[in-house]
């Protein structure tokens, strides 16, 4: 059962209605809450509300039955890893109920996202496949023709034939051989990151140029809105950070946890320690600078949380708003490439004549 959940959260990406309900489920069970109802009771109404979910719904009430914490036993159920640390921490800073509401927000959100991903590629995909098809076709049936035709007709090749040539001949297996690069690419790379920490991984994902900002993006939202609430609750910093390194927090927190307690007893500001990380965004240092002056870290930094989600928000659109158009360029350029390779034999041919 956990191997099967543990695919449905893989395949979580090509399924966003599963994201949908994942998100709904979670704000289900804030509003339940808020109404009184104990968790396992939230849960088992859940369970028989939504009858196609029961299943996975009654692991997490098995789990939590069993003692574990809600963290797991969504774990077990195959939740997406991005809610995990948000919940961990909920249960220490007391904002539970309202962070299974932001968390059940994020969740839809990012269905929406992927969603129009989808949207955006889907169909220059068939344009783009189709129009490998076709240089292929064209490569096996027509190329062997005009070979003969040219042949018959002049025994040298102007700059006209040469281009239809290497259109037909090598243009399809540079295609090709494009798309197994940046597929060997992207698996070495999700190999590699396998073997490296959760820090090491988000550094390294903070140095890809395009995706660079969106991780700082990603990670300060994330450091913000756990240490926000945990020092709102009345926490200090060094109780947060001790919390950062407990044994079962995730083990992002658990790697930068360990680095800002190593700064901090070395005598290193806060702000000063968070920036010698390198992998947050410089508005972040200095907000933790100007709250540590003004004793008001907390509630600074849950407010650039929020602003770190609609940053989010905006350069996601933003980048999707490129996304398509350049698609639909490469493929007019392939389209424009392949009525080139038919007319300009033609064309030869009239000059022979």
């Amino acid at each position: 059962m956990k191997n099967k959940f543990r695919k449905e959260n893989i395949m979580a990406f090509f399924n966003q209605r599963q994201l949908e309900q994942d998100g709904d489920f979670l704000a289900r069970i804030a509003t339940l809450l808020e109404q009184g109802f104990s968790i396992e009771t939230a849960i088992s109404y859940l369970t028989i509300s939504s009858p196609k979910q029961a299943k996975r719904y009654s692991t997490v009430l098995h789990h939590l039955q069993e003692g574990n914490s809600f963290q797991e036993a969504l774990k077990q159920a195959g939740f997406p890893n991005f809610i995990f640390a948000p919940i961990y921490y909920a249960a220490e800073h007391g904002y539970f109920t309202k962070t299974l509401a932001e968390c059940g927000k994020l969740l839809r959100k990012r269905a929406e996202q992927e969603k129009t991903l989808k949207k955006t590629f889907q169909y220059p995909l068939i344009l783009f496949v189709t129009v490998i098809v076709v240089f292929f076709l064209l490569r096996v049936f027509l190329l062997p023709k005009f070979d003969l035709l040219f042949s018959q007709i002049s025994d040298q090749k102007n700059l006209s034939t040469t281009f239809v040539f290497f259109l037909l001949k090598q243009l399809p297996l540079i295609l090709f051989s494009l798309v197994m690069l940046i597929f060997l690419t992207a698996l070495f790379v999700m190999r590699r990151s396998k073997r490296q920490t959760a820090f090491e991984r988000a550094k390294a994902f903070a140095r890809i140029p395009i995706f660079s900002s969106f991780i700082r993006i990603h990670y300060s939202q994330l450091f913000a809105r756990e240490c926000g609430y945990l020092l709102k609750s009345g926490l200090s910093v060094q109780k947060t950070l001790t919390l950062f390194v407990s044994p079962d927090a995730p083990s992002f927190f658990q790697e930068i946890g360990k680095r800002l307690v190593t700064s901090i007893e070395k005598g290193l500001p806060f702000a000063t320690s968070v920036s010698k990380l390198k992998l947050f965004e410089s508005e972040l240092i200095a907000i933790i600078q100007h709250g540590e002056q003004n004793a008001t870290i907390a509630d600074e930094l849950l407010f650039y949380y929020e602003l770190c989600y609609q940053k989010s928000i905006a350069k996601t659109e933003k980048l999707f708003g490129y996304i398509q158009p350049f698609a639909f360029l490469v493929i007019g350029i392939l389209i424009i490439s392949i009525y080139l390779s038919i007319l300009f034999p033609m064309f030869n041919m009239v000059d022979q004549i």
